[in-house]
């Protein structure tokens, strides 16, 4: 049965926040595309991935020429993934160790791409591996993503969730760092609890999606 998600974002007392390092990284996938090393300076004619995860119908009209302006600026870049999960352990060291890192030297030359991993399920939901939270805090990414899409600011705001990530996807921690990556929380709630929540819900089902169908050809 697929993660039920509550809409809107949980608003709970914050515990303490441990900030100890993480011993157990079972199940974080990160695809990263070698060739975009060696091709970098080879650049032709690459096509680029959607700027966006979901239908036409359901985009609105301001966030599709916000994304449609971006997708122009991105053709001819080389494609470059991560694959990860909001609440897995081993997705705050991915994102500083490794794609920051990545996106430091080649942000100009890629079309960077988050997607999450999950189970697609027959009643049109998805399963989480860390549960219904880890389903929300997803979203919340991909709301940022979808309203957001350049790089340096949803990947900085999805990295300032990761660093608490026990904490996704409670209100202060969403708050906190819409606030420090110039987000408009309000809108990105309004995303999130969409259509009772089946707009976010086709997102995280599209991004799913596509990482099962990248695994398939590794």
């Amino acid at each position: 049965m697929a993660a039920k998600i509550s809409l809107p974002m949980m608003d709970e007392k914050r515990p303490i926040r441990n900030r100890g390092r993480r011993r157990h990284r079972p199940f974080l996938i990160l695809t990263l595309i070698a060739i975009v090393f060696c091709a970098l300076y080879n650049i032709g004619s690459v096509s680029s991935y959607a700027a966006l995860f979901v239908p036409e119908s359901c985009r609105s009209h301001s966030s599709f020429d916000i994304a449609n302006k971006y997708a122009s600026a991105t053709r001819g870049l080389v494609p470059l993934e991560a694959h990860i999960m909001s609440k897995c352990p081993d997705a705050k060291d991915c994102l500083k160790e490794m794609v920051l890192p990545a996106m430091m030297r080649v942000y100009d030359k890629v079309n960077f791409t988050l997607s999450y991993i999950g189970t697609p399920t027959e009643n049109d939901g998805v399963d989480c591996k860390h549960g219904p939270n880890e389903c929300m805090g997803n979203i919340i990414e991909l709301c940022a993503h979808h309203l957001y899409p350049d790089p340096k600011i949803y990947l900085g705001f999805t990295m300032c969730l990761t660093r608490d990530y026990k904490l996704i996807p409670q209100r202060e921690l969403v708050e906190d760092c819409a606030l420090e990556h110039a987000i408009d929380f309000e809108k990105l709630n309004e995303c999130a609890a969409k259509d009772d929540g089946a707009f976010g819900m086709a997102m995280l089902r599209e991004s799913v999606q596509r990482t099962a169908d990248v695994r398939l050809t590794l």
